[in-house]
């Protein structure tokens, strides 16, 4: 390891920190690219000629690693859109024998209902007796005018 890696990798560990929202695999190939790209650049020097101020020139010219990062955030292709969440046939049919479940309850319930409204209606209704033995009637005697009661009248006194 020469003693100017430690400067190119706190440069491409600057970028990758840059590049924190680009999914995982993008973000490997564009920090790959940058390598070789800094790779060869130092390999166009001839050994006695690799610097310091020569590898961070090479860096310089990359530009800042968070511009860096910006530029390859804007090459990089959008993410592919979520899958559409579908429910699983097993769930879809569960779910189905439940509505179906529900639905056959509520009529039903809505069915019995009629009928015992229907039951205590006519049963109610019912007063001419045909189910039922005939009572006989209570009758009242008409009072007439022979019969009528008299009011009795105290004696009144008198004077002679």
């Amino acid at each position: 390891m020469n003693t100017y890696d430690g400067l190119v990798n706190d440069y491409l560990r600057a970028v990758e920190q840059a590049l924190a929202g680009v999914p995982a695999n993008r973000r490997g190939e564009l920090l790959a690219d940058l390598s070789e790209h800094i790779a060869a650049k130092r390999a166009e020097l001839a050994p006695d000629q690799e610097t310091e101020v020569e590898v961070r020139s090479i860096l310089e010219l990359l530009g800042d690693p968070e511009e860096v990062a910006a530029e390859a955030m804007v090459d990089a292709e959008p993410p592919p859109p979520p899958p559409p969440i579908l429910i699983e046939p097993k769930k879809r049919s569960a779910a189905l024998i439940w509505v179906a479940v529900t639905i056959a309850a509520v009529a039903t319930m809505c069915l019995l209902g009629v009928l015992i409204l229907a039951f205590f209606s006519v049963s109610g209704s019912n007063t001419s007796g045909e189910d039922t033995p005939a009572r006989p009637k209570a009758t009242v005697p008409a009072m007439s005018d022979s019969v009528a009661p008299t009011l009795s009248t105290p004696p009144t006194p008198t004077h002679s």
